[in-house]
């Protein structure tokens, strides 16, 4: 069964139009014993009408965990969607800032993420 969670819409400009996080880092893990799990990420930018930047898919194995760091600079809002085959997998986005830092408001953990039916 297909399960997809979203981050929901993430603004990405300060009051002054500068960007808050030029990257993003999203981590998927696999809680599952004994099963692979496939994993899609999409991340879109909402400069308006919703743009697809970037379709990455991967195998997370058994027990395991992944990372990918992803180009989010140029959005003004950003949603990051998880797609994957498997009920035990957990996943994370945290925003990084051009200088390289965390961004407090962009951490989205599992519990915080909105499943879509």
């Amino acid at each position: 069964m297909i399960q997809k969670y979203t981050t929901g819409p993430l603004n990405n400009l300060t009051e002054k139009d500068k960007t808050v996080s030029g990257s993003i880092v999203v981590n998927s893990l696999n809680q599952s014993q004994h099963r692979n799990a496939r994993v899609r990420i999409k991340v879109y930018a909402l400069n308006g009408k919703k743009k697809l930047i970037h379709n990455v898919k991967f195998m997370v194995k058994p027990h395991a965990s992944t990372y990918n760091s992803l180009f989010v600079g140029n959005a003004k809002q950003y949603e990051v969607l998880f797609i994957t085959n498997q009920s035990k997998v957990q996943f994370a986005s945290f925003g990084i800032s051009p200088k390289d830092r965390y961004v407090a408001a962009h951490r989205v953990i599992n519990s915080e993420l909105t499943r879509i039916v």
